[in-house]
């Protein structure tokens, strides 16, 4: 009877895929090509015996897990859970997450393969034909790493998904903080055979690629080149990359000025600006090129740029946050992500005593205190960070936070404080809607210097995202009155936005409100006037998709 085998990865989300079960298939074909091996993808949040059952349907002799931080301690739950049910089951552990744990941390009666599945011996694959394994396998480095898919692939295993790919493996970076520090070299991929991938990929044209490569921009020309490529192969595609914000040529820059919004999303591991941590952790970023890379890239804001700092690192102290998250912020980037450091088994920062680290005893492993942040002071710079998740990380209110930046520059204090009117409110129980946020940032605004001028972004926001009418923390006559102005003013044609013929659909459609000069400034529409802002339902072509809106400067100019 032929081996049977299932190959199994636990996302976190459904609209993720799982690149290394496709090169574990391919192995697994090359060297038992009799072999049947289904693929499953399934997700963390899924019922757990719904999950149990699905997988040992058909008593497969062969079970392979892909192993990953967000899912390791569900797989080592599945992995005894099947022993229990089917006892002559192998089951296979492949993944960063197992390969550096001692074998009494591993579950019992499961076979664990360290390093990438191309370096492991034949041996491997003859003792799982037999069903006689070890408990350890190596596999080593230094192998090619070919296009895993093939053509079905896309029509079966990752419709409706993220597509991910590799032009390279290894970081360029020796963080303390990740496994990648073990590392010792950077393999890239010959152009020639990324642009044949990745046209064998587009063809499928899917609506994400994500490179999984760990520092992507780390050859210029070659970089370069894969982006020429996809602007030319991919123009419905959204390509994902990690970046490094400090390695950017200037003919990089000119190109990427004219990627079309919503095409590349950067995400940029800036992880803290103090200096004495980035020396702690090894992470050798020329800052002050960084930041300035980071604002010249915003100025263009076409493409998303969503920055990582991390909550608990050493020597970054409650003082050292702030300018950090001060620095950050002023940046302007699209998304602000504040996650906790995570002391994984195998970084080298799980070896150094020195910082005091108190972690989790599970996974992910999560930061509990340090030498320099108590965990009292680490709690409240993770509901900090929760904060700014719920009112800075969304397109809601953009505008308002733009003046906010404009007329301050601690910001850390603007979210401390709203932090607060948070707690204070609950709003961490409550389903946070852009009318809940909007009330509380209105409350939170009120004593504020630009108090009024806040007041009318928030307005501004509200109507740009596409609502009709204002909700009544911020209703007022104001729309039906201009409206009706407008309406009684404006010429019967007036070209390119009505005719004659459409003026009574286009007034029926759309929403109109005045605005200060001030307010008009800081949106972006600023003429030193006031002025009537028309909100459109239909979406302009800007990154974040909001309404279309036509700046109207005085009435008196179409009567």
């Amino acid at each position: 009877m032929p081996f049977s085998g299932k190959l199994v990865a636990l996302n976190s989300r459904y609209t993720h895929s799982c690149l290394s079960l496709f090169y574990l298939r391919n192995e697994l074909r090359r060297f038992l090509p009799r072999a049947h091996l289904g693929i499953k993808q399934y997700t963390i949040n899924d019922p757990y015996f719904a999950t149990l059952a699905r997988i040992t349907d058909n008593q497969p002799q062969a079970i392979f897990f892909s192993v990953y931080i967000w899912n390791v301690s569900l797989v080592f739950r599945l992995a005894i859970d099947i022993k229990r049910v089917l006892p002559t089951t192998m089951i296979i552990l492949g993944g960063p997450q197992v390969s550096y744990l001692a074998e009494e941390q591993l579950p019992e009666q499961c076979t664990v393969v360290r390093g990438e599945i191309e370096g492991v011996p034949p041996s491997f694959y003859e003792d799982l034909e037999k069903g006689k394994l070890k408990k350890i396998y190596n596999g080593g480095s230094g192998h090619k790493f070919a296009l895993p898919y093939l053509d079905d692939d896309f029509h079966r295993h990752l419709r409706n998904r993220h597509i991910y790919y590799e032009s390279s493996r290894g970081c360029p970076y020796t963080c303390s903080y990740c496994l990648s520090a073990a590392e010792k070299e950077v393999r890239l991929k010959d152009i020639a055979e990324v642009r044949e991938d990745l046209a064998r990929i587009l063809v499928h044209k899917p609506k994400t690629l994500r490179f999984v490569d760990r520092t992507f921009n780390i050859s210029p020309k070659r970089d370069l080149a894969i982006w020429r490529f996809l602007h030319e192969q991919a123009p419905k595609t959204c390509c994902h990359f990690e970046i490094a914000p400090d390695r950017f040529s200037e003919e990089m820059f000119a190109f990427l000025a004219t990627v079309p919004p919503g095409r590349f999303q950067f995400e940029i591991g800036l992880q803290s600006t103090n200096p004495a941590t980035l020396t702690a952790i090894r992470r050798t970023t020329d800052m002050g090129i960084a930041l300035t890379n980071i604002a010249r890239l915003r100025r263009t804001d076409n493409i998303h740029l969503h920055v990582d700092l991390i909550l608990g690192l050493p020597h970054e102290t409650m003082a050292t946050f702030r300018r950090s998250f001060n620095e950050t912020f002023a940046l302007f980037p699209h998304y602000i992500q504040m996650g906790l450091l995570k002391i994984l088994p195998g970084a080298p920062l799980s070896r150094e005593p020195e910082h005091g680290l108190i972690h989790c005893s599970s996974p992910p492993y999560e930061v509990l205190a340090n030498k320099w942040l108590s965990h009292e002071k680490l709690k409240q710079l993770y509901r900090f960070g929760e904060c700014v998740e719920a009112f800075f990380n969304n397109r809601f209110f953009k505008t308002f936070f733009a003046c906010i930046l404009a007329v301050t520059d601690d910001y850390f204090l603007f979210f401390m404080e709203l932090l607060e009117q948070c707690q204070a409110s609950a709003f961490f129980e409550r389903s946070p809607t852009q009318k809940l946020m909007s009330a509380i940032l209105l409350k939170q605004s009120r004593d504020h210097q630009e108090a009024e001028t806040l007041k009318e972004l928030l307005i501004f926001d509200w109507l740009r995202s596409g609502h009709r009418f204002l909700p009544d923390h911020l209703a007022e006559n104001n729309l039906n009155r201009e409206k009706e102005r407008l309406w009684h003013n404006m010429p019967q044609n007036f070209p390119p936005w009505y005719t004659y013929k459409s003026r009574n659909h286009f007034f029926k459609r759309a929403v109109f409100r005045r605005f200060s000069p001030r307010a008009l400034e800081v949106a972006g529409l600023g003429t030193n006037q006031e002025g009537v802002v028309c909100f459109l339902p239909e979406k302009d072509k800007g990154l974040l998709g909001y309404c279309k809106t036509l700046f109207i400067s005085d009435i008196r100019n179409y009567s």
